[in-house]
């Protein structure tokens, strides 16, 4: 006579305990799977939305150069005072003429005279275009007096301004007082850098800017890397060891503004080379390499 077999234990959905764990191994599987295919869509989003700043602010810098005749200051001061950068300047081309109007321009002065220049409601206003949304850094810049951060900044050459020097030229297109033309930008403004990325890391010393302008005299320096800074071999390659190279969040490398309005992610690992020749606006090499 047979023996009768005993049916395996059956869940309320009717399905056997040795099933459920099939299926949850499976459904853990796939969530492995699919979690690094999310997050990569999910940078890759952060990144495009990044370029759109960048290429709404070049956009503001082309209205503002067809309105004036040139592009904007890098920053406009007296000296060593503070002074409005050109992040203020665009404002009333980038969709911020309120913002332009409330901060008195353009006849006002960043901070009303006092050194360096401190904060108000309207300069500790993070402003979302200044801002990369994979920027993790706080809304207001700690390394530029509590004024709200931006993570864009103008590039002054491939000459690094170690020590300051009022109006001077660096060979790029953005400085202290700045009045580049179009016409003063011989290699072509499809082949000159203007804006690039730098992201605020407090814990890695990655300083970043603020979209206001440059605060003054601070801890014994003249922090114009708040609104401009340069491009080099070394420190200040991208992604590079010093607090104000420009840098980001995006695996890989970072945007950049060019003077034609475009914006390219450009690696970093480019030839620092190249790169330099980027940044200058009439150095004669008019198409420097690949980047």
């Amino acid at each position: 006579m047979a023996t009768e077999r005993p049916f395996p234990a059956r869940g309320r959905a009717g399905f056997s305990l040795v099933e459920l764990l099939v299926v949850i191994a499976i459904i853990a599987v796939l969530i492995g799977l699919l979690l690094p295919a999310v997050q990569k869509v999910r940078l890759s989003s952060a990144r495009m939305r990044c370029a759109n700043n960048l290429k709404q602010l070049s956009l503001g810098m082309h209205s503002y150069a067809v309105e004036n005749g040139k592009f904007p200051p890098g920053y406009r001061g007296v000296g060593t005072n503070p002074g409005w950068g050109w992040g203020v300047w665009i404002l009333p081309h980038v969709e911020q003429a309120n913002m332009y109007a409330a901060l008195g321009m353009p006849d006002s002065v960043f901070g009303n005279g006092v050194i360096p220049a401190p904060v108000s409601d309207l300069t500790q206003t993070p402003l979302r275009l200044f801002v990369c949304p994979s920027d993790e850094g706080p809304a207001l810049n700690p390394f530029r007096n509590d004024h709200a951060k931006s993570n864009y900044r103008g590039i002054c050459g491939p000459s690094v301004p170690l020590f300051f020097a009022s109006d001077a030229d660096y060979g790029g297109v953005l400085f202290h007082n700045s009045q580049v033309t179009f016409e003063s930008i011989s290699d072509g403004s499809s082949n000159t850098l203007v804006l690039g990325e730098c992201r605020l890391d407090v814990a890695a010393n990655k300083f970043a800017g603020v979209w206001a302008g440059m605060i003054g005299p601070i801890s014994g320096g003249i922090p114009i890397s708040g609104v401009y800074w340069s491009v080099d071999s070394d420190r200040f390659r991208i992604n590079g060891v010093g607090p104000q190279a420009f840098s980001s969040n995006h695996p890989g490398g970072a945007s950049f503004a060019f003077g034609d309005g475009s914006v390219h992610f450009v690696r970093e690992t480019v030839d620092p080379l190249v790169f330099q020749t980027l940044a200058g606006r009439a150095d004669g090499i008019a198409n420097p390499g690949d980047y």
